[in-house]
């Protein structure tokens, strides 16, 4: 299955890239937009969590896989937006993400988009994810964005999650995530952008909810670049703590060529027994850098090139390569 995803993507992108030439210019309201990414992840190292200890001979031990979600060896990602008229945008993505021939996942998303005046819009969204394991994923999103010129800006969303897992017991599981999220200009070239997510999820073994708070600064130089500082904070109910500041530096490289620079360090300190046997130390930390290259090659046709390193203090060490092509038919 692996090689045939990968043949299609190739496909696609050589299809777009071959098109740009003959793209005329696109008007508002009636457009259609091709995104493709392909992403490949290079685990240098990877040892986490700690084996199991010896007080268990009977038991044998399997080294279990990355987390698919967060880190997927192989992603692919096909999305198309077209225009329904000047205030009416419709988005359908695909994604498929996999570590081996035993361990993928598929999804389907879509959204709604409507402009309902010149500062505000409105957005319904469905998404369903299956995967390896018989995991059937559904969520159902609404949600709203007020912006004034990019002064001022308020966007809210809700989203409802169902998960389930088709085994001899079925394991179902609902959840529920809001999201807030205020910007406000300070000045010419400085805003300031606040975003908080609440999430609570309700199981059959047990409830779980968590709060993550965001904080940005950003500031716009005379060189043409942009810095963003950040800082998150992330709580939850089973008492983990975690801190994670952050550094982006957007620069303008020409009218056609732009470069971003991130850099984030995080600590996530654990209180639960459980969470704790999974680490060497009392507390998990990680470093990551990366760098974003992107090109117009035509009016209508952006390359994106990503790098990203990751390593964490538990024996994870990752590179992430990613190439991107947008198209406007």
């Amino acid at each position: 299955m692996i090689p045939v995803m990968r043949l299609i993507a190739v496909g696609l992108c050589s299809f777009c890239l071959s098109s740009a030439a003959l793209a005329g210019p696109y008007s508002i309201g009636n457009f259609t937009q091709v995104k493709l990414e392909y992403q490949y992840t290079d685990y240098l190292e990877y040892e986490y969590p700690n084996p199991i200890l010896f007080e268990y001979p009977n038991q044998d031990y399997r080294q279990p896989a990355p987390y698919i979600v967060d880190f997927p060896e192989n992603r692919m990602l096909a999305k198309v937006s077209q225009g329904l008229g000047i205030n009416d945008v419709l988005h359908v993505k695909y994604q498929y993400s996999d570590l081996d021939e035993s361990k993928w996942q598929q999804l389907f998303n879509g959204k709604y988009v409507r402009n309902l005046s010149a500062s505000t819009e409105a957005h319904i969204a469905g998404q369903i994810t299956t995967g390896s394991g018989k995991f059937m994923g559904k969520m159902i999103e609404v949600g709203g964005k007020v912006d004034w010129a990019g002064f001022v800006l308020a966007e809210a969303t809700y989203g409802y999650y169902s998960n389930k897992i088709d085994t001899s017991e079925a394991i179902t599981s609902a959840a529920h995530a809001a999201e807030l999220k205020l910007r406000q200009a300070i000045s010419r070239s400085t805003a300031l952008q606040i975003k908080y997510g609440y999430y609570f999820s309700a199981g059959e073994a047990a409830d779980f909810f968590s709060n993550t708070l965001t904080v940005w600064l950003s500031q716009f130089l005379p060189t043409q670049t942009a810095i963003h500082l950040e800082w998150r904070e992330h709580w939850n109910g089973l008492h983990y703590r975690a801190w994670s500041p952050g550094l982006e530096i957007d620069q303008y490289l020409g009218w056609a060529t732009n470069l971003t620079l991130r850099a984030r360090y995080y600590r996530g300190i654990p209180r639960d027994p459980n969470q704790l046997a999974q680490i060497s130390g009392d507390f998990f930390e990680s470093n990551s850098i990366s760098a974003v290259l992107s090109h117009h090659l035509f009016a209508e046709t952006v390359i994106m090139l990503k790098f990203r390193n990751y390593a964490g203090d538990e024996g994870v060490i990752m590179n992430t390569y990613l190439i991107g092509l947008e198209h406007i038919l």
